[in-house]
């Protein structure tokens, strides 16, 4: 059975053109579990097949995912990492995403791969396997490995199981199908253990992750009828927690959690930007499209963006947004 015979061509041709060379893994800013894993899986695949791959990226790796760290780093990314080499890009929609500073610093590289499954890449790089139908960025490259009979040891497993697990939130988002679960069946089979990862990920909360839920949970309202949930994070409230950025992965699940909410968003003020994150209940609100009209992206249930507009600012016009797709989406539906 082949995975993915839609992107083999491609795969194998972005393979052959680094054969025996030297390649440069980078993964987007602020990463997460598909991100990291993902880095590390390729990473690893790439060495075993003779290819010299070395992952970075902008920003440190999560304490949660520092597990999947034992055998294999992700440097950080400066001008000296960056040695002419070509890059290849993994769960990045552009460019743009490995962050504000890398992206520039990277302007004069040559983009050669580009893997990835959100909706709203924009197909950057000289050879692009984006496949939006699939739940993460680590079960293409799960089923690319199987598919050309690549060795899947048990820590590489490990790293794919964990990209899959969170990004599916742990199996329980739309896009997790059977291929999912298949795959995920023969990563187990190659030594991965699900335990691990939700131990390390959901089982080992710092106190002062708890402690920022607790505020961030204090602000959870609903507008639009109470089809729009929102809450938010003022800097202050990391400052007051001591708990970093990363602690709050999946803090926006809870804005589409509350009963008759079809679409959340959850504002997370920083010292200059405000970032504001998407979810929706189901593909139809697309708020990849709304998350794009303020200059971000991502999926048509989860979708992302950074302004440096104040919370102030941007809050009503996010909310505006969100009711006018609120409004097009039923009226589609009477239709």
């Amino acid at each position: 059975m082949s995975y993915y015979p839609q992107l083999a061509e491609r795969f194998s041709e972005l393979f052959a053109s680094i054969a025996n060379d030297r390649v440069l893994v980078l993964g987007h800013a602020r990463p997460d579990g598909d991100c990291i894993g993902s880095q590390l899986a390729l990473t690893r695949l790439l060495r075993t097949e003779g290819v010299d791959a070395v992952a970075y990226n902008a920003d440190p790796i999560p304490d949660a995912l520092s597990f999947l760290m034992a055998e294999t780093e992700i440097g950080k990314l400066s001008p000296d990492a960056l040695d002419g080499s070509p890059l290849i890009f993994v769960d990045c929609a552009d460019q743009l995403r490995i962050g504000p500073k890398s992206s520039k610093l990277i302007e004069r590289s040559h983009f050669l791969g580009n893997i990835d499954h959100h909706i709203s890449n924009t197909k950057f790089a000289n050879f692009n396997l984006v496949e939006s139908s699939s739940a993460a960025t680590c079960e293409i490259l799960a089923g690319l490995a199987f598919d050309f009979g690549w060795d899947v040891d048990p820590l590489t497993a490990q790293c794919l199981l964990t990209g899959i697990m969170t990004d599916t939130g742990r199996y329980s988002y739309a896009a997790t199908s059977s291929r999912v679960f298949e795959l995920s069946a023969r990563l187990v089979d190659c030594g991965a253990r699900s335990v691990v990862s939700a131990q390390s990920l959901y089982e080992n909360e710092p106190l002062c992750r708890l402690e920022l839920l607790q505020r961030f949970l204090a602000t959870l309202t609903t507008h639009c009828e109470g089809k729009l949930g929102t809450g938010f994070l003022l800097h202050q409230d990391f400052l007051d927690t001591g708990a970093k950025y990363e602690h709050t992965e999946g803090f926006v699940d809870y804005t589409r959690a509350i009963e008759g909410v079809r679409v959340g968003v959850y504002f997370e003020q920083k010292k200059t930007t405000v970032k504001g994150s998407f979810r929706a209940e189901t593909p139809d609100y697309r708020v990849d499209q709304l998350a794009r009209q303020f200059g971000g992206g991502g999926h048509a249930c989860a979708a992302a963006f950074s302004t440096e507009e104040s919370l102030e600012e941007i809050r009503p016009k996010v909310f505006a947004a969100i009711e006018q797709r609120l409004t097009e989406v039923e009226q589609e539906k009477e239709i």
